[in-house]
């Protein structure tokens, strides 16, 4: 998929068709708009409070108890990008605004919850580029929502993501122990233990995904077979003898040294015979062909971690060298699946 601008009617097509060299500054100038405008939306609870009734500014506003005019000229930018429709001096929402920028929309709502904190490291893209010095969001959080947004954006995706990583794993002999490393919420965790009916789950992350993770497993009724080991992965230790080391979405927040200290310490935990799961972003390295959401994605772990999406020949190449063998590997649309064991 590429961005690009598409014309709305003949004369905006003559326009693009003859000053073709205007759509990268279009593009440029479109893009900054529309996404400071739609991510505001949703972290102003807008089209939750749309989906509601059709609205005007002014009535909005009282509500809500926000500025008029802004809110004026914000719904009116929502309506120009075509997220929401203006009738009269009344707005209310798309069909595809509804179902996916609402609470309702899940992991699509959550992430861009989460854009608000992004664009802020965004704005920092120049410094980090000539610097190389890019504070890891997780140990150094650069907004005060950041990690509250950050973990239910998590939950989302795992929640998404978990029934598929568990049926392509096909883990058999099923695992008795497993560690979940930034397992974060313990969604993953959750899942694997609900498939494996004799599995116990540790989780290694932060103090402060403990605290978020922990009313959920004691929720879900299994607080007896999951636990957290709190501590940076970098530094903590892991323990030993476990069936299965699970690395989902935690290479891409890592810088490439980090990546191979991670993966040796998989290693390291495993019993022989044990398996690395790797669940993290697709990329396709020089061989194959970027798209935008693959490059945005990218972008995002390099402005908010120092990190990036690691291609797939490069995760192999690791496993490889730090002696893992019998790997398997899909890319499931945006997503890499890798699979490994030490024998």
């Amino acid at each position: 998929m590429r961005l690009t601008v598409k014309p709305e009617n003949p004369l905006e097509a003559i326009a693009l068709q003859t000053r073709k060299e205007l759509q990268p500054f279009l593009l440029a100038m479109l893009g900054m708009g529309v996404s400071q405008v739609v991510v505001t939306a949703v972290r102003l609870g807008i089209f939750d409070a749309l989906n509601q009734q059709p609205q005007t500014a002014a009535d909005l506003a009282t509500a809500m108890n926000y500025d008029a005019h802004g809110m004026q000229v914000l719904l009116e930018s929502l309506d120009g990008f075509g997220f929401i429709q203006r009738q009269g001096n009344q707005y209310r929402l798309t069909a595809v605004s509804a179902q996916h920028l609402t609470k309702a929309g899940g992991l699509v709502h959550d992430f861009l919850r989460l854009g608000g904190d992004i664009s802020s490291q965004m704005a920092l893209l120049e410094e980090d580029i000539r610097t190389g010095q890019v504070p890891n969001f997780h140990f150094d959080p650069q907004s005060s929502t950041c990690a509250a947004n950050y973990y239910t954006m998590l939950e989302s995706s795992g929640q998404q993501r978990a029934p598929q990583v568990i049926k392509w794993a096909k883990l058999n002999p099923a695992p008795k122990r497993m560690l979940d490393v930034a397992g974060g919420p313990a969604e993953y965790s959750i899942a694997f233990c609900r498939s494996y009916p004799g599995l116990k789950a540790s989780i290694l992350d932060l103090p402060n995904a403990a605290q978020v993770g922990m009313p959920k497993i004691a929720e879900a009724g299994l607080s007896d077979r999951i636990s957290y080991i709190e501590g940076n992965l970098l530094d903590t230790d892991w323990g030993t003898d476990y069936d299965l080391v699970f690395l989902s979405n935690i290479l891409h927040c890592l810088q490439a040294e980090q990546c191979q200290i991670a993966l040796q310490k998989s290693w390291q935990a495993l019993r022989p015979g044990g398996t690395i799961l790797i669940n993290d972003l697709f990329h396709p390295g020089d061989r194959g062909k970027l798209s935008a959401p693959m490059s945005l994605f990218s972008l995002i772990y390099y402005v908010t971690c120092g990190g990036r999406t690691w291609p797939q020949s490069t995760v192999l190449e690791w496993l490889t060298q730090t002696g893992f063998t019998h790997l398997r590997s899909a890319q499931q649309q945006l997503v890499l699946v890798v699979a490994g064991q030490k024998v």
